[in-house]
């Protein structure tokens, strides 16, 4: 085992073995994958700066924004820092400092209120309209990733909350709301099909949710709803930016979120910010002096 594609299996193995989810596997494979096939199956320790600098070069060249590459750059960073703890590479720290691109946050996509309630008006005319309100619902509610919420079973339905299943395998019980508490009940008992699954949410035909066709459900009720399909992800960005400015303090979002990094936690803090400074210029009470505005003259 000395290839780059070689050592790319010991390390998938190495993440299943630690309780990732199938998604995020599939998210490190396929960025290993592409890696390989930009810089050569080469090997492993043949790596250089150089080779990592070339992948995100490419990555550009291939027509990614910077949120794109860094998708793809977290899978080749995850691995190099991997190969590194193993003693894989004759040395390693060349590799390490090599930085990826800074992802502009007006590139991070955030779902608003507006469009919530538009997609929930819609999902009344989608073909599962309890299931589908249900699940903008839990989404807007507790901020969580879409993985956690296709992994929830009937029982993880608790009279106090939702319990999730997040990254690392630990379980965290969310605390919903009561409009979110009467959606779900009334998904399970007028709408989901009978099933040998436990999962919470079916297909028509009683087959558990995939991630592909809850991103459809989801573009199908952006669609009816007239707004623009945004990921899946952005609702989980929107709802934390709402919740900060509903008055939820960083440490508590951190929780809710399960971040285990405070810095991931503040995006969403400055992206909370910029949204209120953005509304305190349109509605100021100094600049609607027409009078003082023109005296100011333009700002600097």
């Amino acid at each position: 085992m000395e290839r780059v594609l070689e050592w790319g299996e010991a390390f998938l193995l190495d993440r299943q073995s630690r309780g990732l989810s199938p998604n995020t596997i599939a998210h490190y494979r396929s960025g290993l994958k592409t890696f390989a096939r930009i810089v050569g199956d080469k090997m492993v320790r043949d790596l250089t700066a150089d080779d990592l600098r070339r992948f995100l070069v490419r990555s550009f060249e291939e027509g990614l924004n910077p949120g794109g590459v860094n998708a793809r750059w977290r899978a080749v960073r995850a691995f190099v820092r991997w190969l590194a703890e193993e003693e894989v590479l004759p040395n390693p720290a060349p590799l390490l400092r090599v930085k990826g691109p800074k992802v502009p946050e007006k590139d991070l996509a955030v779902v608003r209120p507006w469009e919530v309630q538009r997609m929930l008006l819609a999902a009344h005319g989608s073909s599962h309209p309890l299931r589908d309100a249900a699940i903008l619902l839990l989404l807007w509610d507790t901020a969580m990733r879409l993985g956690e919420l296709l992994s929830i079973r009937l029982g993880d339905v608790l009279p106090h909350g939702v319990r999730v299943r997040r990254k690392g395998g630990h379980e965290q019980v969310l605390p919903v709301s009561l409009p979110t508490k009467r959606a779900i009940r009334a998904y399970v008992q007028s709408e989901r099909p009978e099933s040998d699954w436990d999962v919470l949410f079916l297909t028509k035909g009683g087959e558990p949710l995939t991630y592909n066709g809850l991103r459809s459900a989801l573009m199908r009720l952006a669609e009816k709803a007239g707004v623009a399909y945004k990921p899946p992800h952005a609702f989980r960005r929107g709802a934390a930016v709402a919740m900060v400015k509903n008055g939820l303090n960083p440490y508590a979002l951190q929780l809710l979120m399960g971040h285990k990094d405070q810095s991931i936690t503040a995006r969403y803090v400055r992206l909370a910010e910029k949204d209120l400074a953005e509304a305190h210029h349109a509605a100021s009470p100094v600049l609607s002096l027409g009078t003082l505005r023109r005296r100011a003259g333009p700002s600097s």
